[in-house]
């Protein structure tokens, strides 16, 4: 989960970006692709989220513009990011599914229990859901 990669540190926008960019350069286009595909399309950054991050990122000396236009990791970004797994799409395996699956249960039965009963029969067609897959 992103939890391991320092995110309270940086804010979530800039530390998955050191984290793309430890993988190789990037244009601020490529960036907010990678980041949609990464959260299987629940979160596309906007322009205005990604192009301040990354002109904050190169005023704080982690990242450097390169001439062809993309975003690679200064000295300074590298040895942040040093001893941390990349992030990949290879990062989001079954496991990893199922943990967070796993801890959303969690939340779930932490809850108001009316407000569990107001969505028992959703409840119930995940878990058929869950069934069908388990089988």
């Amino acid at each position: 989960m992103f939890y391991k990669y320092k995110i309270k540190k940086f804010g979530g926008s800039k530390w998955i970006i050191l984290m793309l960019l430890a993988n190789g350069e990037k244009t601020g286009a490529e960036l907010m692709k990678e980041i949609e595909k990464l959260s299987f399309g629940f979160w596309r950054p906007s322009p205005g989220t990604i192009y301040p991050t990354l002109y904050k990122l190169i005023k704080e000396g982690y990242i450097v513009r390169l001439e062809n236009g993309k975003y690679a990791l200064s000295e300074k970004g590298k040895n942040e990011v040093k001893g941390f797994e990349p992030i990949t799409a290879e990062s989001f395996t079954i496991d990893h599914t199922l943990e967070i699956l796993e801890s959303y249960v969690y939340y779930l039965k932490d809850l108001d229990k009316q407000e569990i009963a107001k969505r028992r029969d959703k409840i119930k067609e995940i878990a058929k859901s869950l069934e069908a897959i388990a089988e």
